[in-house]
């Protein structure tokens, strides 16, 4: 029988018979996305200071860090709507656009200087050619191994090594979702023995202490292949519709209070009103039920009290391909239920 679980690590890549045209021809694939911001700012000339959003993954932050680049945070918070106040007194910009929800930038054509583009949440909503540089992770979005992916607007190729540790990273995945996969979909009547969640929680942990090596490594060919024929279309229905019965029953909590008719949203992010959001959490994890958080805030920032609210309190509901309008109605129930509990 089918596990009722919603959330968590990927198992599988939605694909098609037809190629895509998410990638141009200079991409170049990496073993993380981390990984390709590597190989970015490892091509950067002279270049002694970035200026990063306020509101990011420490894993965005690091790289420039060990690379020996001074970051300078600029201001995202919640009025109304996502602000952001961009700051123009560094060598690079680094830009987001968070769950493929469009970001307002326009004083960026004031701005002279290298600007780096983390596509990461928005590569199914819109293309940019403002970037000098752009990169993400496709592992966001399916159960692809790797996914890390980087290019340059002046098509120059970065520079990569093997490594064993990257080979096995990719293995240990590779693992973790046949035995995730297993999990899920139940046994045949042959399993001699059942799969439990721990086996397959271990590989994926260690796969991640493998991350934390800095280096610029390679994607597996099987990766690079599989990219190229993901079925961009069924993602992008699936995650409209089930996004679209979220956003309707939370639509007092919505980070993003418009999607626009392009957007293909990675998650459903929320506000939880009252301070509950760490409570409601733990509520739906009970329940199986696994959204999290972006980010936790991490030890580079010095954060203001604006810019805390949104770490304190959004919520990132699932709203992907793997799952139906009956597990959206879950979510909602499960949460409508926590409130009149909470009353």
């Amino acid at each position: 029988m089918r596990k009722n679980e919603i959330g968590s690590e990927f198992w599988e890549v939605p694909t098609d018979k037809k190629t895509n045209t998410l990638f141009p021809q200079s991409v170049q694939w990496f073993i993380s996305g981390r990984s390709a911001l590597h190989a970015i700012i490892r091509n950067l000339k002279n270049c002694l200071s970035v200026a990063m959003p306020s509101w990011c993954c420490e894993s965005m932050i690091k790289p420039f860090v060990d690379e020996g680049v001074e970051v300078r945070f600029y201001s995202v918070f919640w009025e109304n709507g996502i602000k952001q106040e961009l700051r123009f007194d560094c060598d690079a910009l680094f830009l987001i656009d968070y769950f493929g929800y469009a970001a307002s930038q326009a004083e960026l054509s004031r701005y002279n200087g290298i600007v780096i583009r983390d596509v990461t949440h928005s590569l199914l909503s819109v293309v940019y050619a403002d970037a000098d540089y752009c990169f993400g992770s496709l592992r966001k979005w399916c159960g692809i191994w790797t996914g890390g992916y980087a290019w340059a607007k002046d098509s120059r190729q970065f520079l990569v090594k093997y490594s064993e540790d990257a080979e096995r990273y990719a293995v240990l995945r590779e693992r973790a979702m046949q035995l995730k996969n297993r999990y899920i979909n139940g046994y045949t009547e042959n399993e001699a023995q059942c799969i439990s969640k721990k086996e397959y929680l271990d590989l994926f942990e260690q796969a991640e202490e493998l991350l934390e090596i800095s280096g610029v490594f390679p994607a597996p060919n099987r990766d690079v292949y599989v990219a190229r024929f993901l079925d961009v279309d069924l993602i992008k229905s699936r995650r409209r519709q089930n996004a679209h019965i979220l956003r309707t029953a939370f639509s007092d909590w919505l980070l993003f209070p418009e999607m626009k008719e392009g957007t293909c949203p990675l998650f459903v992010p929320v506000l939880v009103p009252d301070g509950k959001r760490d409570k409601l959490r733990r509520y739906l994890i009970d329940r199986d039920i696994y959204c999290p958080v972006h980010w936790p805030v991490n030890g580079y920032h010095n954060l203001n009290e604006r810019e805390e609210y949104i770490y304190k309190n959004e919520l990132s509901l699932v709203c992907d391909q793997r799952y139906t309008e009956k597990d959206m109605k879950r979510i909602v129930d499960t949460i409508k239920q926590f409130e009149k509990e909470e009353e």
